[in-house]
């Protein structure tokens, strides 16, 4: 039924039907799919002041000591899309500290792609600096703090007196 209804339409008309069939199909196999991640979550605050409502991309909403209090908890199961990352957290601290209750968003560019994703990962860790800036680091095993994360807690101190 089909074959004679084809038939019937002119040349020109079926060569048309067909290009857009054919179209159609082409498109919906070359259409983008959206790639996610999903890890266990373990959050770093290399600042000297906890922190709160720490988001990545709207989703989460974690919690970090001041540096060295961090990274000792888990968020199991967060699901994360590939692409351009946006983290925003608030400031905390005693009562009166300039800043508290502030929404902080991370000043650097910043991205989670696939080839940051090493084979087998099952964390992912957000580091956040005093400068305002994170890094993103996938893992197998629980993370551990930065080289970077490391030396800013050593000023720190230094600026401390400690």
């Amino acid at each position: 039924m089909l074959k004679t209804k084809l038939e019937k339409i002119s040349g020109t008309k079926r060569r048309k039907i067909m290009l857009a069939a054919f179209g159609f199909v082409l498109l919906n196999a070359c259409e983008a799919r959206e790639m996610r991640v999903v890890l266990d979550l373990v959050l770093f605050n290399y600042s000297d002041r906890p922190i709160f409502a720490v988001n990545v991309d709207g989703i989460g909403y974690e919690v970090s000591g001041a540096y060295p209090e961090t990274g000792k908890s888990t968020t199991a199961g967060f699901a994360l899309m590939l692409g351009p990352k946006i983290v925003t957290w608030k400031l905390d601290g005693p009562k009166g500290t300039p800043g508290n209750g502030e929404t902080v968003q991370n000043k650097n560019a910043l991205a989670l792609t696939q080839s940051q994703i090493v084979p087998g990962a099952k964390f992912i860790s957000v580091h956040i600096y005093p400068d305002d800036t994170v890094e993103l680091v996938t893992s197998v095993h629980f993370p551990r703090t930065t080289a970077r994360g490391e030396k800013a807690a050593a000023k720190m101190d230094d600026r401390h007196g400690k």
